[in-house]
């Protein structure tokens, strides 16, 4: 178990650069803005064993009002536990066979614990890579990706790339 556990951190969290994911209840929508583009998705990240190791949520929407939303993402035990909430304020999305693909950023408004492990803090710049491949994503899993202390605006200068498979949930992007 130590070694899978070793293996997931390796594979998932440490190149994630800590941090992903969440279950977010409620996330914000686009609809008194009229966005014309989003990313919209949650789900998890799980263990061999199928517990989940991390888990997110988001809505990132951009419109005539500019970019907005926001992104929750959760650590869970035997990790170390981490709770933190993103405002959206840059989102790119763009085509990525077979689907699209896109990048989120913005401010950590929230984390709990504080301090933590993995050195989030309230005003950190934080980027999220998301691919959707279509719904549901069972042939092909939609991915995610997410970095601490990006520099702001980043995400408008980022293209496709791979990023790490989710093990259940929906990603969905909406081009212009």
């Amino acid at each position: 178990m130590r070694r899978l556990m070793r293996k997931l951190v390796a594979r998932v969290v440490a190149p994630m650069a800590l941090a992903l994911g969440i279950f977010l209840i409620g996330a914000p929508s686009a609809s008194a803005d009229g966005a014309d583009v989003y990313g919209d998705g949650g789900g998890s990240i799980n263990f061999p064993d199928g517990d989940k190791a991390v888990k997110f949520a988001f809505s990132a929407h951009s419109g005539p009002s500019g970019d907005f939303g926001s992104f929750r993402f959760t650590i869970e035990p035997p990790l170390r536990p981490l709770d933190v909430h993103v405002d959206v304020d840059c989102v790119n999305v763009f085509p990525n066979r077979p689907g699209a693909g896109g990048w989120i950023g913005g401010k950590v408004k929230d984390v709990t614990p504080f301090p933590n492990a993995y050195g989030i803090r309230p005003g950190d710049e934080m980027l999220f890579g998301i691919n959707d491949f279509g719904d549901p994503s069972d042939q092909q899993p939609d991915e995610l990706l997410g970095t601490t202390k990006a520099a702001p605006q980043i995400c408008r200068k980022l293209g496709p790339t791979r990023l790490t498979p989710i093990s259940q949930g929906n990603i969905i992007i909406k081009l212009p």
